[in-house]
């Protein structure tokens, strides 16, 4: 799955459009980005979706059109740039235009089904602007780059399972939601209760993108209709309310020697742990429930050899995996319901393992094994459907060291490996295929700190929309960047400096805030940064020095190293931080 520059591509003018805004900039901006102080810049729709009904006999759809704006006060000389990834879009004859100081158009034409095939296609375009250079190399406006998902369906595939994704949000703020199921393409309208959805665009037959509003905490049954009738969705959606998570240090059962796997469900207010120990037949998952204010551990379930975890995507299943096998457990009471081997984990390999999961929005779990001496797989797990049997498929490629890490809305699977730089990989749900992110190639750091060491660490992680993607990286030394939905990099936050280093990270929900944990002698504390404006490749992200910043979590800190396994989560208002590692796990309240 190539990333193009529509500017590199076509080597047109059009395409990357400059016009003097106004020669003035300044204000109260940050140093690192001056000439865009209060500006925002704004697309819509960022959703587009194509059909070819009739197979590839059908003529190409037309062309839409998306619009840009640059809100706030003038700044300088306007420059605006498409990159462009995935098959849908005919790279070559899609363009932006200038049309005022303030508006860009969009031009994005489908390629011709003739060349695709029978199925589902897609294509993420960022829309880049800034005031800096015609390749925007630099800081870019406040809001860039933006993104457009562009789904893309030829004759009539196999629908996936219904789901929705995230299925649950923050109450009174606005959210955005993927629907899958079938029968889309003729619905006008979507509600979450009795209040219609904000916009929403029927991507496909098979597939929904709609934004609600800020709606009170509960459970709200999303409705579909067709303008004759409703359309069969039978999916809910749940909003939370903030502050309602105590802050706690809470202790493991028994020590354990590492971390292996962290899931937090914000409807039982219920967080998972894996707990791997130096005999693995003994590994648990703990489980600790806020009940009257109070953290409560739940009798704790034993996972031989397990490594890692995942809840499914309405929360009905916590999927577990160990060296050879996928256990599916009971959320509420951690009692197995079913095993499944997938084939062929250590045969070739005799040291390989499975290690990392991802569950997308197609009804599939992405996994993938590892091998300290040799290389991965990944197998495609059906999650959604009756509790057993489940069906799996693979395994597939190869890898080095993978880490995995997806978004809360299933889109997709990332995968980034170790060893030397190599291209991000990426497991798309709506297409069901995986493919090459080129040119963006990425080492990751310290993925095996140990001599022996095997578990996750490092992962790549997301905000809720998959917008931003923060992960660390080496390249004759380590450094934390943060990617775009296309994977370019955006900017940097600290990987550590003299007194300690990064042992694990975590992007806000609403892809505003990055935070990171530092552990050193005598200190471990959460710092915080403003992603909100890019400041550039290599450049680095403004610190959040509000009162309460960083948080000092000594002398309870929860690893006893940088490199050993350890997750950060956020709760879906993202007020609260979850951070587990080998000591114990911290439920830390953010400042403000």
């Amino acid at each position: 799955m190539a990333a193009r520059s529509a500017l590199t591509h076509a080597g047109s003018a059009a395409l990357v459009a400059c016009i003097a805004a106004g020669c003035h900039g300044g204000g109260d901006t940050p140093a690192a980005n001056p000439g865009t102080a209060g500006q925002q810049f704004i697309v819509t729709p960022t959703n587009i979706g194509f059909v070819a009904a009739n197979n590839t006999s059908s003529p190409t759809p037309p062309s839409r059109n998306v619009t840009a704006t640059v809100s706030g006060p003038a700044g300088g000389t306007l420059f605006a740039r498409l990159v462009i990834t995935g098959d849908a879009v005919d790279i070559a004859n899609s363009s932006v235009q200038i049309l005022n100081p303030t508006q860009a158009r969009i031009t994005i034409r489908p390629v011709s089904p003739t060349s695709l095939g029978v199925g589902n296609h897609a294509s993420i375009i960022t829309l880049i602007a800034c005031n800096t250079d015609p390749s925007c190399s630099g800081p870019q406006i406040g809001g860039s780059p933006a993104t457009i998902n562009v789904a893309y369906q030829v004759g009539v595939p196999t629908p996936p399972p219904e789901s929705l994704a995230p299925s649950v949000g923050a109450a009174s703020v606005a959210g955005n939601v993927v629907l899958r199921g079938t029968g889309f393409a003729s619905v006008t309208s979507v509600s979450f209760g009795a209040t219609p959805a904000v916009d929403f665009t029927a991507m496909s037959d098979t597939e929904i993108r709609a934004t609600y509003p800020a709606l009170a905490a509960g459970t709200l049954a999303i409705s579909l209709s067709s303008g004759v009738g409703p359309v069969a969705f039978g999916q809910s959606l749940t909003l939370v309310p903030a502050g309602t998570l105590a802050a706690a240090t809470l202790a493991y059962p028994t020590p354990p020697q590492n971390m292996r796997g962290l899931a937090f469900d914000p409807v039982t207010q219920t967080l998972f742990v894996g707990a791997g120990f130096s005999t693995p037949t003994n590994n648990q998952v703990v489980s600790y429930t806020l009940a009257a204010g109070v953290w409560q551990l739940n009798p704790p379930a034993t996972v031989a050899n397990l490594r890692n975890l995942a809840l499914s995507l309405d929360r009905a299943r916590l999927v577990t995996l160990t060296d050879t096998s996928i256990i599916e457990l009971s959320p509420t009471s951690l009692v197995m319901q079913a095993t499944t081997a997938p084939s062929n984990v250590n045969t070739t390999v005799p040291d390989a393992f499975l290690k990392g999961i991802v569950v997308t929005n197609d009804g599939q779990a992405f996994i993938t094994s590892s091998s300290p001496t040799s290389t991965g797989r990944h197998w495609l797990y059906t999650v959604a459907g009756p509790a057993a049997p489940h069906t799996i498929t693979g395994p597939f490629n190869s890898y080095t060291f993978p880490e995995t890490g997806g978004p809360d809305n299933g889109t997709r699977a990332v995968l980034v490996q170790g060893g030397a730089a190599q291209p991000i990989q990426q497991y798309n749900a709506f297409t069901g295929q995986i493919g090459q992110i080129i040119p963006t190639q990425v080492a990751l750091s310290h993925s095996h700190p140990v001599t022996g060491r095997v578990e996750n660490i490092n992962l790549p992680e997301f905000d809720r929309n998959g917008t931003r993607m923060l992960v660390a990286a080496f390249n004759g030394g380590a450094f934390h960047a943060v990617y775009d939905a296309n994977f370019a990099e955006l900017g940097r936050v600290p990987s550590g400096d003299l007194t300690a280093t990064n042992a694990a990270y975590a992007i806000s929900p609403d892809a505003t805030r990055a935070y990171i944990l530092q552990v050193g002698a005598g200190i471990c504390r959460v710092r915080a940064f403003d992603i909100r404006t890019p400041p550039g490749a290599g450049a680095q992200y403004q610190e959040v020095t509000t009162t309460g910043f960083p948080i000092n979590l000594s002398p309870n800190c929860p690893s006893s190293a940088f490199d050993t396994p350890t997750r950060i989560l956020l709760n879906p208002p993202g007020d609260t931080l979850f951070i587990a590692g080998d000591r114990l796990i911290r439920v830390a309240r953010l400042p403000g």
